[in-house]
């Protein structure tokens, strides 16, 4: 009777073990996905705070538009900014603004992290 007990409890403790393992390791990899697309998210914020500052409303496109596939300190990510220019100058246009979308890319991300903003001319 002692030998089924020790092999029932030998079976227990390697089901509750093996379903340990597999937590232990989706933990691993949701927090490692979670690291990444805090990452991203900083990376496209830092470009949206860095174009809603610029002076040069005239000059976005030339000089944030664009893929960067290097970004220094950041391996493997990858920025691309696009922007939609809107109507035009006034008095013909009354509307005069841009979309500024960034996107963020890695391949630690299940999908890559975009951000709006809409730049409104001076």
């Amino acid at each position: 009777m002692t030998l089924i007990e020790v092999v029932v409890a030998l079976t227990i403790l390697a089901v509750v073990l093996l379903g340990m393992g597999r937590f232990a390791f989706n933990f691993s990899r949701t927090e490692r996905q979670s690291e990444a697309r805090t990452v991203a998210v900083e990376l496209a914020s830092q470009r949206l705070a860095a174009i809603r500052s610029t002076p040069n409303y005239a000059g976005l496109e030339a000089t944030f538009a664009g893929t960067e596939s290097a970004i220094a300190g950041f391996p493997g990510y990858a920025r691309t900014t696009v922007i939609v220019h809107t109507g035009g100058p006034r008095p013909t246009y009354t509307n005069d603004y841009k979309t500024v979308t960034v996107t963020v890319s890695s391949p630690a991300l299940a999908a890559p992290v975009s951000e709006t903003v809409v730049v409104a001319a001076p």
